[in-house]
């Protein structure tokens, strides 16, 4: 295990969680190795044998997380379907059909302007593949959860133009977030692919979903982007990563800048803020359930995200 800017770093499986307190983890939030597609460079790693065995795996991990979750806790799988060999693998269901004891929630559409696009001669799709979804699940009473609602400016709409007033509580975000993928620059030099979020899109999730002091938790750490993110936001990050190689990478990551010095400032573009004529963003606003005044800002290069904590 190793520590960085109070962040802490298991390396081993998360198919067994013991070095973390059961009843402790607010949010936990992941991206699960893709079944059959990439090589993370661990002879144990998830997804490299039957589509079974995968789903019974990741089974597995979901339990660990529930045991470790708080009774208000959330979980955040973000994945997607995929072919392969011409037969179509709904990853996404058979996941959220095998997570027990957990209540599916919500269901988001990360929508990724700069995804790869497949090779001309590749005919298992007849379209590009532009989206992942984000599977939120939550644990215990629904009426326990005092959720931090994104939303963003508007206004009521009357039958008398001139009588349009503004919205000042503003309305919920769209469940279609767009978002570029994350391309690391130095991935090259470990020999191995590494896939990451986006930190905005973590952002989203850190801050719907918890509070800061918060213990947030990444099964499946990577590059270790959810715990950059979550040193910035205040919250307590664990991450379970399972190749030791990737320690500098998450070292460097965990620490690099972000941002504005101050941390004021996160880019966060979203397709519903986007209407025809527009040419740029509109500003986005993160409020609390909870009626509070106390304020952190932070913006970026589009768009403004304020986020209030009780």
């Amino acid at each position: 295990m190793m520590e960085v800017a109070g962040q802490r770093v298991i390396f081993g499986t998360s198919e067994d969680m013991a070095a973390i307190q059961d009843n402790s983890v607010t949010l936990f939030v992941t991206s699960p190795p893709y079944w059959n597609l990439k090589n993370y460079g661990h002879s144990n790693q998830i997804g490299s044998s039957s589509y079974d065995t995968y789903l019974e795996r990741l089974a597995r991990v979901w339990d660990q997380c529930f045991v470790k979750a708080t009774d208000n806790a959330a979980l955040v799988v973000n994945i997607n379907s995929r072919r392969h060999k011409k037969v179509f693998y709904p990853i996404a269901f058979d996941i959220a059909r095998t997570i027990r004891g957990w209540r599916l929630w919500d269901h988001l559409i990360w929508y990724i302007p700069n995804a790869l696009p497949q090779p001309n001669h590749y005919m298992e799709r007849l379209f590009d593949n532009k989206f992942e979804s984000l599977l939120v699940f939550i644990k215990g009473n629904v009426d326990d959860y005092k959720f931090s609602k994104p939303r963003v400016p508007q206004k009521y709409l009357t039958a008398d133009p001139r009588a349009h007033k503004k919205n000042e509580r503003g309305r919920c975000l769209g469940n279609v977030i767009r978002i570029p993928a994350y391309r690391p620059p130095n991935v090259k030099e470990l020999g191995y692919h590494v896939a990451a979020f986006p930190e905005e899109l973590v952002a989203l999730l850190i801050h719907t979903y918890s509070s800061k002091g918060d213990v947030v938790c990444d099964p499946f750490l990577g590059s270790g982007t959810t715990l950059k993110v979550a040193r910035v936001m205040g919250r307590n990050g664990i991450g379970y990563e399972l190749n030791q190689d990737f320690e500098p990478l998450i070292r460097r990551r965990i620490i690099e800048p972000w941002a504005v010095p101050d941390w004021k400032s996160l880019d966060i573009l979203h397709s519903s803020t986007m209407t025809p004529g527009m040419s740029s963003p509109r500003k986005i606003q993160f409020v609390r359930t909870e009626t509070d005044s106390s304020k952190d800002a932070v913006r970026s290069q589009g768009c403004l995200f304020t986020e209030s904590e009780p």
